[in-house]
């Protein structure tokens, strides 16, 4: 169990990093999913705005596309979470967005 916030951020980086994106191993995939949907659950509620946070735009597309796989296979009480982990990526996007408006 990761129950470290360094870890768990480390642990997310970790598997943000090594997604197989370009395989179509799809045992690779599920594991790949797997291990993600592990490392979201186990992030406290008061720690997933700073995790969103450390992603670059890739990253928080990537995080998107599992929150949404994780909504498609539910295990018990991952849909709140993962609801937590959309509504920081949701404010990521949109403070992005408010951001890229001003610059342009």
């Amino acid at each position: 169990p990761l129950r470290c916030t360094g870890d768990a951020l480390r642990a997310f980086h970790t598997a943000i990093r090594s997604s197989p994106v370009n395989t179509k191993n799809q045992a690779m995939k599920e594991q790949a999913q797997g291990t993600m949907l592990k490392v979201l659950m186990s992030f406290k509620s008061s720690e997933i705005e700073q995790a969103v946070n450390s992603l670059d735009r890739n990253g928080v597309d990537l995080l998107m596309k599992y929150i949404y796989k994780g909504f498609e296979k539910p295990t018990e009480n991952s849909s709140a979470i993962l609801l937590q982990w959309h509504e920081k990526v949701c404010v990521w996007c949109s403070l992005g967005s408010a951001t890229l408006r001003r610059v342009l």
